[in-house]
């Protein structure tokens, strides 16, 4: 899984980049009541996979913690935390979809 993102987002130094691909990481904490997700994001899918570095990104946040119940949200993490990195980021008027593949 991963984002595309669907609007632009600005480098730290100063290039914008229109519909970067972002990785997910996702932990749950100690006592499995807590997520903390964290995306990371390149240029392309392509330039991921060849070993390039994350973009380093001016003024947006990319790491999410939210309470989490295994009970009632299942135990697929990995999920919940890209709906949590899209609404997130959604608050911060960046549009991204996850990618299944």
């Amino acid at each position: 899984m991963a984002l595309q993102l669907t609007t632009a987002i600005t480098t730290v130094q100063g290039f914008e980049v229109s519909d970067a691909y972002g990785r997910v990481s996702v932990v749950d904490n100690l006592t499995g009541t807590q997520l903390q997700a964290s995306v990371e994001f390149y240029v392309s899918e392509l330039q991921y996979l060849g070993g390039a570095l994350a973009l380093q990104l001016s003024g947006l946040n990319t790491i999410t913690l939210t309470p989490y119940d295994r009970n009632t949200q299942g135990v697929d993490i990995l999920s919940l935390g890209h709906d949590e990195l899209i609404a997130a980021l959604g608050e911060q008027g960046v549009s991204a979809t996850k990618i299944l593949s």
